[in-house]
């Protein structure tokens, strides 16, 4: 489902869905990693080395852009990218950088006028891996 919204996205804005887009999209799909274009890049440089950064950072901004994918900024040095649009917050390590969905999470909106159609909620602190000495 995630792959065909995105390639109808990229096809709607004009793009042709080169290999280097669809390895974009296909590393993108069920991934809770919440890479940076960065990662996104050397992960898949790999794969042929004319790959290049500009088509990450262009086919990003058209998933953004188009409501398919939703760029987090809980990384204080670069923004990460989610394919799950579910309402859910994000925990981030201070101190080995991963980031984590966090589903079970009750809000409480009172005295709010009006309806709640979505939410972006990020948490910072240590994770149990770096508290129990991993990082």
């Amino acid at each position: 489902m995630f792959t065909e919204r995105a390639i109808e996205a990229l096809k709607k804005e004009g793009f042709k869905i080169t290999k280097p887009r669809q390895w974009i999209v296909e590393f993108l799909d069920n991934n809770t990693s919440h890479p940076s274009a960065v990662e996104i890049y050397e992960q898949l440089r790999s794969k042929d080395k004319s790959f290049s950064f500009a088509t990450v950072y262009n086919t990003l901004d058209v998933l953004v852009k188009s409501g398919v994918v939703r760029q987090i900024s809980t990384d204080p040095k670069c923004s990460r990218f989610d394919p799950d649009l579910s309402n859910h917050a994000h925990f981030y390590c201070k101190k080995c950088g991963s980031v984590h969905d966090i589903f079970d999470i009750n809000i409480g909106f009172s005295g709010l006028n009006g309806e709640v159609e979505e939410y972006q909620l990020n948490l910072f602190g240590t994770c149990e891996k770096c508290k129990k000495g991993g990082n």
